[in-house]
C-alpha cells in the first residue's frame, strides 16, 4: 500500500490537541452511557449523536433502520468515480433494557456504568473522529470518501441489523467500501480480524400438561428441556476449543403442582469455522429431537412437540494477519508504543468480512471489564494512546492512494 504522506508528521499537532482533551472526551463518554439504548430502542442516543455531528459541520442522515450516517468527501482533488469509500462503524446499542439503572459512579480512575465501555467508549471516539476528518489538513489529503456510521442492533437479538442494512444499501447503490473498521469498546492493542460466527436459537417444548399426580405419566416439557440442557452441556465440553455451545436462558411451567404445558431454552453456538458451526447446529437439532422422543416414550398419544426458532445468525469470516489492512493496524499500534495482538470477536465487522470486504475491529483506548453486566467499568488511564491509534489508522487508510495494491 502506498501513502501520500508517509511520515504523517503533519498529524502531530492534531494528535497533540486531542491528547490534551482527555477530560472532555471522558465527559462525552459518560454522557453517552447515561442515555439508555437497548437493542431496538436506540433512537434517543442516536438523536443526541446526530445533533453533535451536525453541530460540528456534518450533513447527517438516518437510514430506514435508524443508523446515523455522515460522509466526508475529499476536498483536495476530485474523487475518482472508481474510488470506493472507507467506512468506520460503532454500535449505538447496549444489552441493558430501559429498566436498567444507568447510574454512574467514579472510584479513582475507574468509572462504573452499564455500557460505559461497550460501547460508550467507541461512540465517544467516533465523536472525535467526526471532528478529525473535517479538519482541513486531513480533508485535503483524503484519497477517498470516509463514511462514519453509528449502527443499531449490534448486540444480541439485534443480529447486526444496522450493519447488515448499511452494507445492503451500499451494495444496492454499487458503492461497497474498500475496507471497514469497527470501533468497539476500550483497548489499544488488539486487532480483531477473525469474526466469530454464531447462531442463537430458542428451543421450545410443548405438551398437554395436567395434574402432577393424576397426570404424572403425561410427557413433561420441563423434563425434556432438562435432558436437552444436560446433553448440550456434554456437547459443549466436546466442542471446545474450536466451538462454543452455551445454554443462556431457560423458563417454563405454569404452577407448582402441574405438569407443565411448555418449557423453553435459549442457546448460543459460536465458532470461527462455518463448517464447525454447522456441525454443532446439526448435533443440537438431534439432541432436541431425542429429548422430545425420550420424554414421550411412555405416552406417545400425547407426544411432546418442539420447535427451534432462530434469534440470531452471525456469519463468520476472517482476513489473514498479513493482509494490508491488518498490517496497517499493526503499524498504527506500534506507532503509539503498543505491541499489537491478533484477536477474534463478534462485532459489526462480521458483516463485511462475510461479504469479502476487508474489515477489522479495534478498541478506542483506555481499559475496562465486566462488559454486559451492571458492574461494567472503564479506566481512562492512558486512554489517549488507543484514541491516537484509531485516528492514525483511519487517517492512514483515508489518505493512502492505493490501499491494497
Amino acid at each position: 500500500m502506498t501513502t501520500t504522506d508517509s511520515g504523517k508528521n503533519w498529524l502531530t499537532p492534531l494528535l497533540d490537541t486531542w491528547r490534551t482533551r482527555r477530560a472532555w472526551i471522558l465527559e462525552q463518554q459518560i454522557a453517552i452511557a447515561r442515555v439508555a439504548a437497548p437493542t431496538g430502542n436506540e433512537s434517543e442516543r442516536a438523536a443526541i449523536l446526530q445533533q453533535d455531528w451536525f453541530a460540528c459541520g456534518h450533513l447527517v442522515t438516518r437510514d430506514c433502520v435508524g443508523n446515523v450516517i455522515a460522509r466526508v468527501d475529499p476536498t483536495g482533488t476530485p474523487t475518482r468515480p472508481d474510488r470506493r469509500p472507507l467506512v468506520c462503524l460503532a454500535h449505538l446499542d447496549t444489552v441493558f433494557d430501559d429498566r436498567e439503572p444507568l447510574a454512574v459512579r467514579q472510584e479513582g480512575a475507574r468509572t462504573y456504568c452499564p455500557g460505559i465501555g461497550d460501547n460508550g467508549r467507541g461512540l465517544a471516539a467516533m465523536s472525535v473522529l467526526a471532528r478529525v476528518v473535517l479538519q482541513p489538513e486531513v480533508r485535503t489529503r483524503l484519497q477517498r470518501p470516509i463514511e462514519l456510521v453509528l449502527t443499531v442492533g449490534e448486540e444480541g437479538e439485534g443480529n447486526l441489523r444496522g450493519a447488515r442494512q448499511w452494507f445492503d444499501d451500499a451494495a444496492a447503490r454499487d458503492a461497497m467500501p474498500v475496507a471497514a473498521v469497527a470501533i468497539d469498546g476500550p483497548g489499544d492493542r488488539t486487532i480483531v480480524h477473525h469474526a466469530v460466527g454464531s447462531r442463537r436459537w430458542r428451543i421450545v417444548f410443548t405438551g398437554a400438561g395436567g395434574h402432577s399426580w393424576a397426570n404424572a405419566s403425561t410427557p413433561n416439557p420441563v423434563h425434556a428441556a432438562g435432558a436437552c440442557i444436560a446433553a448440550i452441556a456434554r456437547l459443549a465440553e466436546a466442542s471446545r476449543p474450536s466451538g462454543v455451545v452455551a445454554v443462556t436462558r431457560m423458563n417454563g411451567g405454569e404452577h407448582l403442582t402441574g405438569v407443565p404445558t411448555h418449557a423453553w431454552i435459549d442457546i448460543d453456538l459460536r465458532s470461527l469455522e462455518p463448517a464447525r458451526l454447522q456441525t454443532m447446529s446439526d448435533e443440537v437439532t438431534r439432541i432436541v429431537r431425542r429429548a422430545a422422543l425420550d420424554a414421550s416414550q411412555h405416552h406417545p398419544a400425547l407426544a411432546l412437540r418442539y420447535s427451534i426458532t432462530t434469534l440470531g445468525d452471525r456469519p463468520a469470516g476472517m482476513i489473514d494477519d498479513r493482509h494490508p489492512l491488518v498490517l496497517a493496524a499493526w503499524s498504527a499500534t506500534r506507532a503509539v508504543g503498543r505491541e499489537p495482538q491478533s484477536a477474534s470477536a463478534s462485532t459489526d465487522a462480521n458483516v463485511p468480512l462475510a461479504r469479502g470486504i476487508p474489515a477489522i475491529a479495534i478498541g478506542a483506548g483506555g481499559s475496562g471489564s465486566a462488559a454486559h453486566t451492571a458492574s461494567e467499568w472503564y479506566d481512562d488511564t492512558d486512554s489517549n494512546v488507543g484514541l491516537e491509534r484509531a485516528i492514525r489508522l483511519i487517517v492512514a487508510l483515508g489518505t493512502t492512494e492505493r490501499l491494497f495494491s
